[in-house]
């Protein structure tokens, strides 16, 4: 069985070591619902914005051997595959996780692509049909994910064109666990669902570090196995092919977190001016 997240931030104030034992105990937490003991490979996809370039950090702690979490009883080394988006985060029980590179792009109307299973990039600016091309260009999976506030008004007109007008074969959308519990279910997603558009959840974690501990806990399963070498080219595979079903896990953020989460944004806004 394969658990996704797939759409996930490493932000410079999270804590590594936390953000990965609590990636992998959410991954974990999903396979004992599904009563499947160790048999589960799990995999974070990042969505990393231009700021953001953990992705060639890991990489660099493979070539160091470093470890994290040294001296306690977990502890993880990160390991090249043979793919140049993807490296393995092994823990001190032979278990583990694969981080798959991918990155989000702003496009000029103020929505996000996120550009998944790819390390190569593409700028912030430019209209979202460009991007979707040049993402499926530079042979990314193209998502158009929810965000609060980002699907309503013109720009939700522009998604559902979009999704009417463009070459839908191959292009997601994306929920995540940000979106609150009371929020009507998008009305994007019913279209996409018509159109045969599959919806990637993932748990996209808010520059916040009470969000270190999110990675894993929205995400997706797919009853089907990947090669330790290839991960991004055979997730590539799986989910572009339409005969592959998927089931989404997680729960939508309660309204209290939600809220709090939202309040404390703006504040860390205000106070970056």
């Amino acid at each position: 069985m394969i658990l996704v997240d797939a759409h996930v931030h490493i932000y410079d104030c999270f804590n590594l070591e936390r953000f990965l034992n609590a990636a992998y105990s959410n991954f974990r937490a999903e396979a004992d619902r599904l009563g499947i003991g160790d048999k589960f490979v799990p995999i974070l996809l990042l969505a990393e914005t231009a700021k953001e370039n953990w992705f060639k950090r890991l990489l660099e702690y493979t070539s160091r051997e470093l470890r994290i979490g040294v001296g306690t009883n977990i502890n993880w080394t990160f390991h090249k595959t043979n793919e140049k988006c993807s490296i393995y985060a092994k823990l001190n029980s032979n278990q583990g996780l694969f981080i798959i590179s991918g990155q989000q792009i702003i496009t000029r109307e103020g929505l996000e692509v996120l550009s998944l299973c790819t390390e190569k990039k593409y700028y912030d600016g430019e209209h979202l049909e460009k991007v979707i091309r040049a993402v499926r260009g530079i042979e990314g999976i193209p998502v158009i994910p929810w965000a609060v506030g980002k699907w309503i008004g013109q720009r939700g007109v522009l998604v559902k064109q979009i999704l009417h007008k463009i070459e839908t074969s191959g292009i997601f959308l994306g929920d995540n666990g940000n979106r609150p519990s009371f929020w009507p279910k998008p009305p994007h997603f019913r279209l996409g669902e018509k159109k045969n558009i599959k919806i990637l959840p993932g748990s996209d974690p808010l520059p916040l570090s009470s969000e270190s501990g999110k990675a894993g806990s929205f995400g997706f399963s797919l009853n089907r196995s990947i090669s330790h070498e290839y991960p991004a080219r055979d997730l590539k595979q799986l989910l572009t092919d339409p005969a592959v079903p998927f089931r989404s896990y997680g729960r939508l953020e309660n309204p209290y977190h939600f809220f709090r989460n939202q309040l404390a944004l703006r504040m860390r806004r205000t106070h970056n001016k």
